[in-house]
């Protein structure tokens, strides 16, 4: 069986550079996208897409959610500087998106760890990485990831969270989801 070279990635995750084909594809009416190896829809609401994670080796299962965030503002509205723009994704501040995560994690019991500003696939990313403590629930530490990323004038979160020994996996998996998400574009 041939090797394949890996690289580094921002957060030190080593991607594979010939990724693997999507078992299954996911369609709601809305988006049609390749699924990452081991992932399937779990369940689809007004609110976003859900998908279970099974990672390999028997580690506990991991969630991913996928949602609309916000519509981007319209062209002719007031638009900010662009030392401002730097700072936003869609018209929507950083500094809004990471108080959305952290307001989640004070629900939680948990915290955010990091945030930075990426680039995956072609599309800008904004990333909060969070943590949640072992519970009666979950048994070991919950890693939170959530990208967020404006794409045909919506701004989209995508929420994974995994136990910590499966966090690298399932980080590499959510990044090549972003990579290959090509959502329709919206009706007008």
């Amino acid at each position: 069986m041939p090797t394949t070279q890996a690289k580094s990635a921002d957060n030190h995750v080593a991607l594979p550079t010939a990724l693997s084909l999507p078992e299954s594809v996911y369609r709601d009416g809305t988006f049609v996208i390749p699924l990452p190896n081991n992932w399937s829809a779990s369940s689809t609401s007004k609110s976003g897409s859900s998908f279970r994670i099974e990672p390999p080796n028997g580690a506990p299962e991991a969630q991913a959610t996928l949602a609309v965030l916000a519509l981007a503002p319209v062209a002719n509205a007031v638009q900010p500087l662009p030392s401002e723009q730097r700072k936003m994704l869609g018209g929507v501040a950083f500094t809004d998106l990471r108080r959305t995560v952290i307001d989640k994690m004070i629900n939680a019991g948990g915290w955010v760890v990091n945030d930075r500003q990426r680039e995956i696939g072609g599309h800008r990313v904004f990333e909060v990485i969070a943590q949640t403590p072992a519970n009666s629930d979950t048994k070991s530490d919950q890693v939170w990831n959530f990208y967020f990323t404006e794409i045909n004038g919506r701004v989209y979160s995508l929420t994974t969270r995994s136990a910590s020994g499966a966090t690298e996996k399932v980080a590499a998996d959510a990044e090549r989801f972003i990579s290959t998400f090509r959502p329709l574009e919206p009706k007008r």
